[in-house]
């Protein structure tokens, strides 16, 4: 027995020694994800570093040959600061038993709003494949925020990430505005860039403001206590899942497109009606009212013999709103909302020559539709195109009833963004902030001037930088052109964008205009946006001799017209006429003017206005003729100037 105990023993020495050791060689500390190899470090800022231990334990940095040491408290928290220093790298930091390799010093830039952030590199490789397949600066780093909510209070750690060089293989799902503005503010500047991405989909701008500032608004803030209640929440949550599924369930087992396999290649669809895509209000229609539910589609395709077999891409476009697609009676890919773009793979062998079947199901409501202006064909791996008729032949599937019950999304409550994806980064010093929101504040949109400006005073504070510069990207055009004047949440909110900047010193707006698509919330053309706020940000911060956006300075009446005065030179077409400009003798009503640049002014009138008090340009979901723009070809924000102002 005493053998027994001695060997017990002896192995509880030998676990509890083996323990140390192990601790002893990997150490206790631990850092968070944004202070790790490859990072990059705020120039000429105080060099914050902070993370875990044991309670007590000591932590020594070692970086740019100079030792700092500390020790962690009773909750085994440690933080350190340490001099600045100037742009350079690649350097590395010793932490105790840790070492961070490739470390640059320059600017950090954090990235945030919605989803014209978050589209990612593959979305835009139509435009940009030839230089992002080759693209590689070793100076450059990204950071992608995890998607993460939190309604109680700030929390002091990311989700896990991790930072990136900017090279071919780290980008492909990174957000595509910011990897291009890090780009080119680095080759325009030489200095080193980062670029925090903390953006989510669909997000308002009140998921990224601090609770003290959210209190302002009680339907945002009482929204906010009512989604505490977890169990609120969760039996919300509960019931539309219960009730998708189900309404899934019967669509799947009434459809008898499904049930017939009408996507099978020998099906025979001669009964069938044919039908031109882009004239949905045909066939979302019935006899009965707007159809719910499931369309079909097919249409046959001749397939050269050169091509028999071989792997290609087949391109349906955008398609409101879900979809399955079959080639020859095989599914090639699946989509379940309307804004990603339809690109499926065709796998080798089942091209085949001559005839080939495609099939579309469709699942939407009475706006079904298959997007105008986008893309409809095969693309076969040589480059050659073949494209899609716009002819289908076309009938319903099942008809559903509107689905009732909807879940809620923790991540567009007020303060959840905030709490897990801006409040984390407030230890790492940034230079500046690029915010491009608003697509889901429309509803609402005169209050959006107060919200922007709440943003940009609480992210000043939590940084204890109250110059901190702000860069607003003005919403683009969207939504079909208008040749007359008109109302909507869209344009107001571009107003409001304009205002919250108007009197910040340390705010600039980037104009959209003219970088958007009237068919797609989400327009490609991100490099050429990052180029535009690169420009504001290398006057602003950089104070770089650019040509930036002409501002509105000043407006006055005189007789039946109004001279408005800018910050620069403004032009129009080749005689200066400026076209989308409106005039109204009552703020209410407005009527299409005259107007002509010269020099620094726009002279406006219109016959049917006597005694103008307001004027509007490009003030349309997206203006046709929008023209006015600065010497540098920069295309003016959309305004209003009224003579009270």
């Amino acid at each position: 027995m005493k053998l027994f105990i001695d060997q017990f023993s002896s192995r509880i020495i030998l676990t509890i020694a083996l323990t140390l050791l192990i601790s002893s060689m990997y150490g206790s500390v631990k850092l968070p994800p944004l202070i790790s190899d490859n990072m990059i470090i705020q120039r000429e800022k105080e060099i914050h570093l902070w993370g875990s231990a044991d309670p007590c334990e000591e932590v020594t940095v070692q970086f740019q040959g100079k030792k700092h040491e500390t020790v962690a408290d009773m909750q085994g928290k440690w933080s350190l600061l340490l001099p600045s220093i100037a742009a350079g790298g690649p350097y590395t930091m010793q932490i105790n038993e840790i070492t961070l390799n490739n470390i640059m010093v320059g600017d950090v830039w954090i990235i945030s709003g919605q989803s014209n952030i978050d589209i990612p590199i593959y979305r835009v490789e139509d435009l940009y494949k030839e230089l992002t397949d080759t693209l590689k600066k070793e100076k450059v780093r990204l950071l992608k925020v995890a998607n993460n909510t939190q309604l109680t209070g700030p929390e002091e750690n990311l989700a896990d990430t991790r930072w990136r060089i900017l090279a071919p293989e780290n980008v492909s799902d990174f957000s595509a505005l910011s990897y291009f503005l890090a780009n080119d503010l680095y080759e325009k500047t030489g200095i080193p860039q980062g670029v925090i991405a903390t953006s989510w989909g669909g997000t308002p701008i009140q998921a990224w403001i601090s609770e003290a500032d959210v209190k302002k608004y009680p339907h945002y803030y009482n929204e906010l206590l009512l989604a505490r209640n977890n169990a609120y929440v969760s039996n919300v949550n509960r019931a539309a899942h219960t009730a998708s599924r189900a309404w899934n369930e019967l669509l799947y087992r009434l459809d008898p497109g499904v049930q017939e396999k009408w996507y099978a290649t020998d099906y025979d669809d001669r009964k069938w009606q044919t039908v031109n895509q882009y004239d949905s209000r045909k066939w979302t229609r019935t006899e009965h009212g707007p159809h719910n539910g499931s369309y079909w589609f097919r249409q046959e395709i001749e397939v050269d013999a050169s091509h028999a077999g071989e792997a290609a891409l087949l391109r349906v476009g955008c398609l409101v709103d879900a979809d399955s697609t079959y080639l020859n009676g095989v599914l090639v890919g699946t989509t379940g909302y309307q804004y990603p773009p339809r690109k499926y793979r065709i796998p080798e062998g089942l091209l085949k020559a001559g005839k080939n079947q495609i099939t579309i199901r469709l699942i939407g409501g009475s706006n079904a539709s298959f997007v105008e202006d986008k893309p409809y064909k095969i693309v076969y791996d040589n480059g050659e195109e073949q494209p899609l008729s716009p002819n289908w032949k076309f009938r319903h599937g099942a008809y559903m009833p509107q689905q009732r019950v909807q879940g809620i999304s923790l991540q567009n409550i007020a303060t959840a963004c905030y709490n897990s994806m801006i409040w984390p980064l407030h230890n790492f010093p940034i230079a500046g902030v690029l915010w491009y929101q608003g697509e889901s504040n429309t509803g609402r949109a005169e209050e959006y001037e107060g919200l922007l400006g709440d943003l940009m005073n609480n992210w000043r504070k939590i940084w204890n930088t109250p110059s901190l510069p702000f860069f607003i990207v003005q919403l683009p055009d969207y939504m079909p052109p208008s040749e007359k004047p008109s109302e909507s949440g869209w344009v107001r909110l571009r107003e409001s964008q304009r205002r919250a900047t108007l009197n910040d010193p340390n705010a600039e707006l980037v104009v959209g205009l003219g970088l958007g698509e009237w068919n797609d919330i989400h327009p490609l053309r991100k490099k050429e946006m990052a180029e535009r706020a690169s420009i504001e940000i290398r006057s602003k911060v950089y104070r770089q001799d650019v040509t930036v956006t002409p501002r509105l300075v000043s407006g006055e009446v005189s007789g039946n017209s109004v001279i408005l005065t800018f910050s620069d030179t403004v032009m129009g077409d080749h005689d200066g006429k400026v076209y989308d400009v409106e005039l109204s003798g009552d703020g209410r009503q407005y009527r299409n003017a005259e107007a002509f640049a010269k020099e620094n002014k726009l002279y406006i009138t219109c016959s049917e206005i006597m005694n103008p008090v307001s004027v509007r340009y490009a003030w349309r979901n997206t203006p046709p003729r929008a023209n006015l723009k600065g010497e540098g070809e920069l295309p003016l924000p959309t305004f209003q100037w009224d003579m009270a102002h």
